[in-house]
């Protein structure tokens, strides 16, 4: 009796062993995966419950991966498609198509105008890298996810510094005191970011804060202008309309993503289009072509209303 059951075991087992073969070999078939079938290092959102690419352990599988539609092609082509346009504004077509030229324009204006745009597509590149490349295998995935954090970091400092240059171009003990600064935060900012508990998902709403943080830092430098300028005066000098609906932008889309707005509250039904990541990059491109903007008026302002009497005096003018 005893033999009999002890083959029905083997059986059992040997069945057991036949359909876990086949399991594998049917996830291997698979473009897309679901979230219970994804190793524990890819869990993150557990709210999105399908379309996932799964640990591919080859960069070139996942380079292919972008001609298969998962729920990671919005976030990669939002910032991929716009990377590239930013770069093709930094290479050329600004200073000869965008950029009004004046008499009194320097070559430090235009510096300044493709600083923040090397700024803007660093950060979009590199999220797009991460986002075509975490799926490789854990190790991986932490080494972009640092590189997408430092690309947050470099896209807030050019902003500032841009901003700063035209807040405070005839005062430029301001703006040397309030760019170290900005300098100094940046510092800070990547010694969290190349921190690997800062990586941990339990951080997610931490992130999303320290990069606020680190963003509206730029209310000193405005708090400054005001008394030193008047209202009227920062809001010519640094277009404070387009920095208010950027910030706006900047906060909701962060919010956004650090609370997982909306599939928190409808798992399943944002997994392709409208989920908080997706959200949360949209709002960053539209937040930085508002930079933009702000940038141009803060150029156009300086050149055109100051008439550029005086301009070479006022350069040197702390």
């Amino acid at each position: 009796m005893s033999s009999i059951t002890e083959v029905k075991r083997r059986r059992v087992a040997g069945n057991n062993g036949v359909y876990e073969e086949l399991y594998k070999e049917e996830l291997k078939e698979k473009k897309l995966y679901d979230f219970h079938e994804l190793p524990e290092w890819q869990q993150d959102n557990d709210k999105i419950l399908t379309g996932y690419i799964r640990e591919t352990k080859s960069v070139m599988k996942c380079v292919r991966s972008l001609f298969i539609w998962n729920n990671e092609s919005v976030n990669i082509y939002t910032h991929l498609v716009s990377a590239i346009s930013y770069f093709l504004l930094m290479v050329g077509i600004t200073d000869l198509l965008v950029v009004p030229h004046f008499p009194t324009s320097t070559f430090t204006d235009y510096s300044i105008i493709n600083f923040y745009l090397l700024g803007a597509f660093g950060c979009l590149m590199c999220s797009s890298c991460f986002h075509t490349f975490k799926q490789h295998s854990g190790p991986h995935s932490d080494a972009w996810s640092k590189v997408d954090y430092m690309g947050i970091i470099v896209l807030i400092t050019c902003s500032l510094i841009s901003l700063l240059y035209y807040g405070f171009f005839d005062h430029k003990g301001y703006f040397h005191f309030f760019t170290v600064l900005t300098m100094v935060l940046a510092t800070a900012c990547t010694v969290c970011v190349l921190s690997d508990k800062f990586n941990q998902k339990d951080f997610r709403p931490l992130r999303a804060g320290f990069f606020i943080a680190f963003g509206l830092s730029g209310v000193f430098p405005v708090a400054t202008g005001a008394v030193k300028f008047g209202i009227q005066g920062v809001i010519q000098r640094i277009q404070l309309k387009y920095l208010g609906l950027e910030a706006v932008f900047y906060i909701a889309g962060a919010l956004i993503y650090g609370f997982r707005i909306p599939e928190t509250m409808y798992p399943g039904m944002f997994d392709f289009w409208g989920h908080s990541h997706q959200i949360f990059h949209v709002l960053v491109v539209v937040a930085s072509f508002l930079h933009l903007k702000a940038v141009m008026g803060s150029y156009n302002f300086k050149h055109s209303r100051l008439n550029g009497v005086g301009l070479s005096a006022l350069h040197t003018a702390y």
